[in-house]
């Protein structure tokens, strides 16, 4: 009798037609598992898989705890966008899919989504007001632990206290019409000293008036951006020094093939530099592509510097308007990276 209870229960739960308030995808066949609160969402977690095809639509209001998906699943907010969640952590699992919903005035000593391991694919979710509850945390998306391959598309980061996104490790990520703005510790961070290679790629992307820098790489991890701009970073002191650069890449990668692309956007509002490319040892050549570039700002001092490493002859031809170029050519001392990797707790 209790089993029949529950199966009754679970197929209430299952709603026929839900096209008006939720934007399901195909493998969900119309149906999903409808969650209205943490309980009920936690419930979804554990029986969705056998009526459901893993597919959970999540009710109005606030998902006020922490959630963890440790298995295929596709969770879809409301399309009114009036679905707001607190913490979310998927580990160690393929085919996960987030969709139509937020992450809003979050206190967290690590991130709001936290992925480790796992393939990963969200489509308008959006994150504001994500605060640090300690020295760490404040960000918006950590991605750690084994490799992951996370695609983000059509969304949205806003106001952190620390990195937009930080990136921890050798991992495959594809930003697609995001725009991260108004970040407290660099918009986008990525950094990896293993021995495999990362990959991060960004398109269409608008990066505005973040801290420090927009874009960061260290260690082993390729990079491509195009179609995107970057504009406004604001200055940040570190360790005695004023920093505030547009894209910044430090690595002994830089003399591969397609380690660095950059095309097709805009690079303004900088206070000290538009891209800074160290290649650590001091001796390799650049292989780094530009494109179609353009950097200019009323305050900055750089428009693109390679150091620790060597400059080739036509490493500067991609930019259409390099407003810093007397000033690059006649650079003399190093600039100051923050070349320190993040501790995650």
């Amino acid at each position: 009798m209790f089993a029949f209870i529950l199966v009754f229960i679970l197929l209430s739960s299952c709603s026929q037609d839900v096209s008006v308030d939720y934007d399901l995808s195909e493998e969900c066949g119309g149906k999903c598992y409808t969650a209205h609160d943490i309980n009920s969402l936690q419930d979804a977690l554990v029986n969705s898989a056998a009526a459901f095809s893993n597919c959970v639509c999540l009710g109005s209001g606030v998902f006020d705890g922490s959630i963890t998906v440790a298995k295929p699943l596709r969770l879809f907010g409301r399309k009114d966008g009036s679905t707001y969640l607190k913490n979310l952590v998927i580990s160690d699992t393929s085919g996960v899919m987030l969709r139509d919903f937020s992450f809003k005035n979050v206190s967290t000593d690590s991130a709001a989504l936290f992925i480790s391991g796992s393939s990963v694919e969200m489509e308008n979710i959006s994150f504001s007001g994500i605060s640090a509850s300690s020295v760490f945390g404040g960000r918006g998306i950590v991605i750690s632990g084994k490799d992951s391959d996370v695609l983000m598309k059509n969304s949205k980061m806003e106001r952190t206290d620390g990195t937009g996104i930080l990136i921890n490790g050798a991992h495959k990520v594809t930003l697609e019409n995001v725009t991260l703005l108004k970040c407290g510790f660099a918009a986008l961070w990525a950094q990896n000293n293993s021995g495999k290679k990362g990959n991060l790629s960004v398109s269409g992307a608008v990066f505005s008036d973040n801290g420090a820098a927009a874009v960061e790489i260290l260690g082993n991890t390729a990079f491509q951006i195009s179609e995107s701009v970057i504009e406004g970073v604001r200055k940040r002191d570190v360790m005695l020094e004023s920093v505030g650069d547009g894209i910044v890449v430090k690595n002994s990668f830089l003399t591969e093939a397609d380690s660095i692309l950059i095309e097709n956007s805009s690079i303004s509002g900088f206070p000290r530099a538009a891209i800074i490319l160290d290649g650590v040892d001091g001796s390799a050549p650049v292989a780094a592509a530009f494109k179609n570039l353009s950097v200019f700002s009323e305050e900055g001092s750089f428009g693109l510097v390679v150091q620790n490493a060597v400059e080739n002859d036509s490493l500067r031809e991609g930019f259409t308007r390099n407003d810093f170029l007397s000033a690059d050519i006649k650079r003399e001392e190093e600039l100051f990276i923050i070349d320190t990797f993040f501790e995650l707790q």
